[in-house]
């Protein structure tokens, strides 16, 4: 009767044993490369390009002015009494301020632009990544190029292709 029990609880637990062991299932992806794969992405790149050529415009025109009065006053200087000499290096000094002031927000404001664009993208392949992993059982999916993972077994699954189409991506 014990040895019955002894069996009987073996294969249960052989049997748990296993299905706990096909329930893991482990995938990765580069998720770099699968954002970069997106067609919409183009579309960002495009109005990025725009909003640079806008900023890049009005840059060179602050520049360029600043530079014509920098050359007119090295020409004058000579000729200008102490007075207007010390308000003309002022005006520029606040210029070229001005210049650089612009130049970082420019920066700024390309930088958010960027974010704002490429946000609802990122979040649209994260959400893709979950739906994959909620499919078809993964336990974890790890990031390929996250440098955390220094080996991978062949059993991990590259869940790229899954995911790609769930985008429509081919």
């Amino acid at each position: 009767m014990k040895l019955n029990r002894i069996v009987v609880l073996c294969l249960l637990a052989a049997g748990l044993t296993v299905q706990a062991q096909q329930k893991l299932k482990f995938g990765h992806i580069d998720s770099e490369a699968l954002f970069s794969a997106l067609p919409e992405l183009a579309n960002v790149e495009t109005q990025m390009d725009a909003e640079y050529k806008k900023y890049e415009s009005q840059l060179t025109t602050m520049q360029e002015q600043l530079r014509n009065d920098q050359q007119k006053y090295m020409e004058e200087a000579k000729t200008l009494s102490a007075d207007v000499r010390s308000e003309r290096e002022k005006a520029l000094m606040e210029m070229n301020q001005r210049v650089q002031t612009y130049y970082s927000q420019a920066q700024q404001q390309l930088q958010a632009k960027e974010q704002e664009l490429k946000t609802p993208l990122i979040k649209k392949v994260e959400d893709a990544i979950k739906a994959v992993g909620e499919e078809n059982g993964f336990i974890f999916i790890f990031e390929e190029k996250a440098g955390l993972a220094v080996y991978h077994s062949e059993k991990s699954e590259d869940v790229a292709p899954l995911v790609k189409s769930k985008l429509g991506i081919k």
